[in-house]
Formats: structure tokens, C-alpha cells, sequence
């Protein structure tokens, strides 16, 4: 053998022993032990599980694991074989994870936060190679979220996924650190990336969010977004790591103060290959300072069933966008002073004009109980201030510390023709009248769910001085479920909020053979639907109906009103 070809040989040999990661995932964290206490069968310390998903072997030397805030660098020469997994952990717990699999203590390893947390691994160059953003809602599983058990990815292939793609350990031991994990299973990302929001940083650069990591190439053709007003295409755009789910972009003309513009894009793609669907819009502006009376309190839930949580609207009645990192939210002591403020975001956001925003600690529970609920406009707060069941004080304030709105409640605002108020939310009727009018909240209405948080509310007033305050639509309805005229809609619209009320249906010989709504607390506007059933839920013969509405206020006043509709058969 030549000396030449010797050499060569031998540089086959080594090259891997120093291969640079060449592209994102190439490496994956794949499992994290956030929470090792209490132990269920793994030793009590913080871990993080790496696979090299490549066809390369690589040299983890001068490589660094982070936690966001302080980060650790692998001194040793350490070969990261392809298709293999590694254990990282803190130089004192290496001994005892080695007895699951290989194993690599790290000196000043970073620690996990268990309640929600950054892992991020960067290459010798400081490229970032994976990162993920975890929190308890990961785990899937309230008990295993308070300790002891692991952190795992579900599918490989799909490494950019967050919560989607991960699940707590099933592994009898809390976690499968070193091996294949337990959960592991297809789980492929079909879901396009999304906009969820943009943030203003001055009059020419932005920072666009998504709900998952997007691809850096798609997302730095600075033709596929188009902002409105004039401003047209950006002169940039730039994925920024460690996630990549958010896009900076500088403007080639300047914001201005007072508009509200809408930011489209098109042709951006996850790293699954998923491109972001047409008509993906959000609003952007710069933002101004609050003022008194921009924000106001709109709905209030203080008394949530046993379990349940509090919550409060806000609703923007002004023409600013308002930054939420200047909004904080207070109650009153009973001596009139003020307890610690807390701040509505960790990260910002903007409050447009005329939307609604809802605090509340655990936004999972809203929307599984509250139909009406806008995801979109709920914001998860650590904690809120405490709210008594029958009475207290809330306070908003902008940064300055200037009191923007405050709201004495009261239970007895609540409707005196409600049976129990738990769960009930009070609703502002009219935005444009003062917090402190106990007139003008009510309670909200049974067919909204007793709530709408992030919604417009069920009891907003509505201008209605005609007599006629029922409709029905279609006069002539047959429920053949033939996809025609199914349904007998009965449209309402009424002049205030409080009404109770029922309707019953009647048969032309003066007969009651349905009680369609039976005294509950109707909205100032709505619909309710009748199939042609009667109260035995059997399908009524051919004919004229009667509907008869009745409704009273707690003060004695009574509307009625009568509307005839067929039953018939289809054709």
C-alpha cells in the first residue's frame, strides 16, 4: 500500500471523529427529566437524552447544552455515533445514569425548570442544532406533571412539533433514558405553520410569531410578505434562533402612529414540509400609551364552581393599540390601598382597538367549560389576585401606575331570578357607561353558557324599540333531515339584558306538546331551534304550530308574543 493511499485511508477514518452537524435536527433532544422528585424507579437528578438521527458519527467537543439562562460545554472529546443515544447529566449523576445507557456528565450541567422551561443544544460553531420550549401541559397527565416522571418525544421524524409530539414517560421507571423511548410512535405533523401575532419594535422592524418552528429558507424570501397601507414588501426577513418560530422583518417604509395595518404572507413552510395556509393575517401598528378609560373591565367571573377558576375580560373601547407588558391588574384592600400589582404578560403582546382579552390561571379549564370561549384571546396568568364570592375591588393600571379602570363588584348584581350563581359570570351591558354602575352589568345568559370569555358578551345592549322582538325562520320547515329547511329558527332581539323567559309550542287545537326553554335567562339576542319534536322527543304530525313566547323582568314588566309556523313533510 502506498503511503498516498495509506493516508487517505486514514483520513476516511478520522473524518467522522470531526464532522460538523451540517443542518438543524441533525441531533435531537429526545427525552428531559424536568422533575426528578419524587423518584418512581430513576436516580433523583435532572437529565437530557440526545439521538444522533444522522447517518454521521459526530464530536461533541465544545458543543453546549443550555436552559435559556445559563449554559454548560461539553470539554471532552466525546463521538456521538450515528443512530446512537446519549445521556447528559451533572457530573455528580453520571455514575448513576450510566447504568441505562451511555452517558456524559457535564460540569455545571444547566438545571431544568419543572414548570416550564428551554433546552437548547448549539454546535462547536454556536449553530443551534434542536430546541424545544417545554411546559407542564406536555406531560399530558396531571400526576405525572408533579414529579418523578420523564419527558419524551413521541415521533423523531418530527422534531420541530412541540406540545403535539410529546407525552410523559409509560416506562414503569418514570423515563427511558439511554434507549428507545416508550411513547415512541408515528405521530407525523400534517398541520401548517400559522401567524399568530406580530410585535412592533419601532416604526421599521418587527418580530413576526408563529405557533411552531418554521423553515429558515422559506421564511427569508421577503416577497412572500406584504404588509398594508403603503408599506408593501419588507427589505428582509430572518428566522431567529434558538426556535425559529419567529420571523424578523425590516420595512422598506415606515410605520405610522395610528394605523392599524394587516400583515399577510404566503409559501412559508414548517420543517415538515407543511406550507401555511391562504389568508393568514395579523394586525400590526405602534403601540401607545393607555390612558384612563381606554381599558375597561367587561366580564368578571368570581364565584367558579368547586375546582373552577376566576377570570377577568378586558375590552379595548379606545382607538390605541396598547402594549399588555404596560397593563397590570390589582385588587383593593379593604383600607382602599392596593396589594402588589402582577403583570398581564411575561411576553408581549398587543391589545388592539375594540377586542377583548381574558386573564384567567388556567385557560384549559375556561374552554372546557364555557363554550363561548375565544382561545385566541385568553392570556395564562401565573396567578391572579384573589376574588372573593361576594364582593371586592379590581383595579387595572398601566406602567405609570394610573388607575385605567376599576371595577366594585358585587354579587347582588347578579340576575335575583338566578337559582345558583356559581359559575355565573357578570357581563358589562354597555361599554360606554361607567364601571361602577351596578345597572349595567347582569348576568350572563343560560344559552351563552352562563359566560363568554374573550367573546362579546351576551348581555351587550342592543337597540331594539320595534314591538315585534321575534322572528321565525323559515315559516314553513320540515325535519326530514334532507339538508332543507330542517329547523324552525326562532330569532330574538331585545331591548335590554335580564330578561327570563320561556317558549312553548302549541298545536293548533291549543294543545302544549313542547316545551322548547323553560325559564332561563335569555341573552338581548339570539336564536333558539326547534326539530318538530314534542317533549317525548317523537316527531309531531303535519300542521300549524303555535309559538308562544313569554319574558319578565325582576322589575314586573312582562313581554309576550305569539308566531304560527308549518310542520310539512319534505318533497
Amino acid at each position: 500500500m502506498t503511503l498516498r493511499l495509506l493516508a487517505f485511508c486514514l483520513f476516511c477514518l478520522i473524518m467522522p471523529l470531526f464532522t460538523e452537524a451540517q443542518s438543524r435536527y441533525d441531533i435531537l433532544i429526545t427525552e428531559c427529566f424536568p422533575d426528578p422528585f419524587p423518584s418512581v424507579g430513576l436516580p433523583e437528578s435532572e437529565f437530557i437524552e440526545l439521538k444522533n438521527s444522522s447517518a454521521h458519527d459526530y464530536n461533541l467537543h465544545n458543543w453546549k447544552i443550555s436552559n435559556g439562562n445559563s449554559s454548560a460545554t461539553i470539554k471532552t472529546d466525546y463521538i456521538l455515533k450515528a443512530d446512537s443515544f446519549l445521556i447528559l447529566c451533572s457530573t455528580a449523576s453520571a455514575d448513576a445514569y450510566s447504568h441505562f445507557g451511555p452517558t456524559l456528565g457535564i460540569s455545571g450541567f444547566p438545571s431544568l425548570y419543572n414548570d416550564e422551561g428551554e433546552i437548547i443544544l448549539t454546535s462547536e460553531s454556536g449553530a443551534v442544532i434542536h430546541a424545544l420550549h417545554y411546559d407542564k401541559s406536555w406531560y399530558n397527565n396531571e400526576l405525572k406533571a408533579k414529579g418523578g416522571w420523564g419527558l419524551e418525544m413521541i415521533d423523531l421524524h418530527d422534531p420541530c412539533t412541540g406540545k403535539g409530539n410529546w407525552t410523559s414517560s409509560i416506562s414503569e421507571s418514570g423515563g427511558t433514558p439511554g434507549y428507545k423511548n416508550s411513547v415512541e410512535a408515528y405521530n407525523p405533523d400534517e398541520q401548517p405553520p400559522s401567524l399568530v401575532r406580530a410585535i412592533t419594535i419601532d416604526s421599521l422592524n418587527l418580530i413576526l410569531l408563529f405557533d411552531e418552528p418554521v423553515d429558515s429558507s422559506s421564511a427569508s424570501s421577503n416577497s412572500d410578505y406584504s404588509i398594508s397601507d403603503g408599506i408593501g414588501y419588507p427589505d428582509s426577513a430572518h428566522a431567529q434562533p434558538p426556535f425559529f418560530d419567529r420571523v424578523a422583518i425590516h420595512l422598506q417604509n415606515p410605520l405610522i402612529a395610528g394605523t392599524i395595518y394587516m400583515i399577510s404572507l404566503q409559501q412559508i413552510v414548517d420543517c415538515s414540509g407543511n406550507e401555511i395556509g391562504q389568508n393568514n393575517t395579523c394586525k400590526a401598528g405602534i403601540p401607545e400609551k393607555a390612558k384612563s378609560g381606554d381599558i375597561i373591565f367587561n366580564e368578571i367571573l368570581f364565584n367558579p364552581p368547586p375546582y373552577g377558576y376566576d377570570y377577568v375580560e378586558l375590552f379595548n373601547r379606545s382607538s390605541r393599540i396598547i402594549k399588555c407588558s404596560d397593563l397590570f391588574i390589582s385588587v383593593k384592600n379593604m383600607d382602599g390601598s392596593l396589594k402588589d400589582p402582577m403583570a398581564l404578560v411575561n411576553e408581549e403582546r398587543f391589545f388592539f382597538p375594540g377586542e377583548y382579552l381574558l386573564l384567567t390561571e388556567n385557560p384549559d379549564w375556561v374552554l372546557q367549560n364555557y363554550p363561548m370561549a375565544n382561545k385566541e384571546q385568553i392570556l395564562s396568568l401565573s396567578s391572579l389576585p384573589s376574588m372573593p364570592d361576594d364582593q371586592g375591588k379590581v383595579v387595572l393600571l398601566n406602567a405609570q401606575g394610573e388607575v385605567l379602570d376599576e371595577l366594585d363588584y358585587d354579587h347582588h348584581w347578579h340576575s335575583p331570578l338566578l337559582a345558583n350563581e356559581t359559575g355565573v359570570s357578570l357581563e358589562r351591558i354597555r361599554s360606554d357607561l361607567p364601571t361602577s354602575l351596578a345597572s349595567n352589568w347582569t348576568s350572563a345568559a343560560a344559552i351563552a353558557g352562563y359566560g363568554t370569555p374573550g367573546y362579546k358578551n351576551s348581555e351587550s345592549s342592543v337597540d331594539s324599540s320595534g314591538g315585534n322582538f321575534i322572528s321565525v325562520e323559515p315559516k314553513i320547515f320540515s325535519p326530514d333531515f334532507d339538508g332543507y329547511h330542517d329547523f324552525c329558527f326562532i330569532h330574538y332581539n331585545l331591548p335590554a339584558a335580564g330578561y327570563m323567559g320561556s317558549i312553548l309550542i302549541y298545536d293548533i287545537s291549543g294543545r302544549k306538546v313542547c316545551t322548547l326553554v323553560n325559564n332561563v335567562l335569555w341573552a338581548t339576542s339570539g336564536t333558539f331551534r326547534w326539530d318538530g319534536l314534542d317533549d317525548q322527543q317523537n316527531l309531531l304530525p303535519m300542521g300549524h304550530y303555535i309559538i308562544y313566547v313569554e319574558l319578565f323582568l325582576p322589575d314586573g314588566t312582562v313581554r309576550k308574543q305569539i308566531q304560527v309556523c308549518v310542520l310539512a313533510r319534505g318533497r
